[in-house]
């Protein structure tokens, strides 16, 4: 059992961010890593063209509960905001993702947006700005949308990034474009799978529409696509993909259902029915054997962010 150890609750400063931008409904905007050996957090927020960054201090202030067992949050104090320095995007941001550094001990932050342009940062102090930009080969549809970003953790600078309205995965290797899967429906999320039964992160889960694909990056037949199964029967879409250190796969979406697969035989080996009031989001798992957590983000089994921004007239 996963026992909360503090839930804090941060106010964005209205001089660092006034107004957010709307996006994609599943898009992924938020991403945090652990900063002054777990003692605090920074938080990346992107909202129109720009990233922004929050840190807080993380204290052991407890848990208290409300009517029905409702965790109370505790207000914290911002220790620290500013703007990300990157080169701009020139389309609204849909997605961010964190990734360690392969050259130091710092983070890469990518940011994709509506078109699928990627832009690649480097956090580290000593080495400001931006380290490196992409975009697609094909103009797409000419329309912007959602698009997604994912990192391989075994190889930190190959990235993939989904266009959704575009149906493609654009495959990238630092800021050289390596080949683009061609998907039936428009994708909506993307993972890498890593696990004993699959080869150094060659291996990719893209849900689109009611469906789960999985592609090999190593071959060329049907495209690369080596496994398509249904994972919404209602036929409702699926918005996030998930998975472990073991290699079991996770998906979830407007069923307010998350349904674990078997990677050996590709079939349903646990189904968990409404589990949201609302739609699921993002699906994650985590170190804790056996369990899966939907939320915003979640690192190291300690640390849990949700971020509203709320605009006020």
């Amino acid at each position: 059992m996963v026992r909360v150890r503090t839930l804090q609750r941060l106010t964005l400063p209205r001089s660092l961010l006034h107004e957010a931008s709307p996006a994609a409904t599943h898009s992924h905007r938020v991403a945090a890593h652990f900063v002054d050996d777990g003692a605090g957090c920074n938080v990346y927020i992107a909202s129109g063209v720009d990233v922004y960054c929050v840190k807080m201090d993380l204290k052991e202030t407890g848990v208290d509960s409300g009517k029905e067992d409702m965790l109370i949050p505790v207000d914290s104090e911002v220790a620290g905001a500013w703007q990300v320095e990157q080169c701009p995007h020139r389309a609204e941001i849909q997605s961010i993702a964190l990734t360690p550094s392969p050259s130091d001990e710092g983070f890469l932050l990518g940011s994709v947006d509506a078109f699928g342009r990627l832009v690649v940062t480097s956090l580290n102090s000593d080495i400001p700005g931006s380290s490196y930009t992409a975009g697609p080969q094909d103009p797409g549809v000419g329309e912007g949308w959602w698009a997604g970003i994912v990192f391989n953790r075994d190889q930190p600078t190959l990235a993939a990034v989904g266009r959704g309205l575009a149906k493609a995965v654009d495959l990238y290797d630092k800021d050289i474009f390596i080949r683009t899967l061609r998907t039936l429906q428009h994708p909506t999320s993307l993972t890498f799978l890593h696990g004993p039964m699959y080869d150094n992160g060659s291996m990719l889960a893209v849900t689109e529409g009611p469906q789960l694909s999985i592609w090999d990056l190593r071959q060329a037949e049907r495209g690369g696509c080596v496994q398509r199964m249904l994972g919404a029967f209602s036929g409702e879409s699926l918005n996030a993909v998930a998975c472990s250190s073991e290699g079991l796969v996770a998906i979830g979406g407007a069923e307010r259902v998350v349904l674990v697969m078997d990677p050996l035989k590709w079939t349903p080996r646990s189904r968990w029915t409404s589990c949201l009031k609302y739609e699921v989001g993002i699906c994650l798992f985590s170190n804790v054997v056996g369990a899966v957590f939907e939320t915003f983000w979640w690192s190291q089994c300690v640390l849990c962010i949700v971020v509203v921004i709320a605009s006020r007239n």
